[in-house]
């Protein structure tokens, strides 16, 4: 849509007389909250696209393996550069978030994934085998937020999952 900038139309502009998304300063007409930009704070802006920490990974597991099986880690620039660290609401500013996604073979159903947290789990309903590998595609990306003009940004992580025959735990310690 040319001509836009954010969710709101150069036109109608001169009809706002607040800040949207930011607070009035003695100093200035509108100062902006983290993730946002513009005269009246109008225009949202991720800065930093989300990455993963690595991005080819492989678990092994036992076959009888329950409950999480891989976490993702992925970190986001905008997290303590555009937005303030720390407890509080400025530290939860919508273009420091994340979610990410799974992609699997048609009919593959051995995992799922939270979509918010990178939590790879186990599906109990479907049978893991010995000795078989397990291809995915994680996807991490930028929270949509409105109507954005600019693409999601996001970054790709290969992760293979092994079903081990001979699985043993072992704890360093021991």
């Amino acid at each position: 849509m040319p001509g836009v900038s954010g969710i709101i139309r150069r036109e109608n502009l001169k009809n706002i007389t607040s800040c949207l998304n930011g607070d009035k300063t003695e100093d200035s007409p509108c100062s902006c909250h983290p993730c946002w930009e513009g005269e009246f704070c109008h225009v949202y802006e991720d800065h930093y696209s989300p990455r993963f920490l690595v991005h080819a990974a492989t678990a092994v597991v036992p076959e009888n393996i329950t409950g999480p099986v891989y976490r993702a880690w992925a970190t986001d620039g905008d997290l303590g550069l555009t937005c303030p660290l720390g407890p509080g609401e400025a530290s939860r500013c919508p273009c420091a978030a994340v979610n990410y996604q799974l992609f699997a073979a048609p009919g593959d159903h051995h995992f799922y994934l939270h979509q918010s947290t990178g939590v790879l789990s186990r599906n109990l309903s479907v049978p893991l085998y010995p000795g078989t590998t397990h291809n995915y595609k994680l996807m991490v990306q930028s929270t949509p937020k409105r109507e954005r003009i600019q693409d999601l940004q996001y970054d790709i992580l290969d992760l293979k999952i092994y079903v081990s025959p001979d699985y043993v735990t072992i704890i360093p310690w021991t």
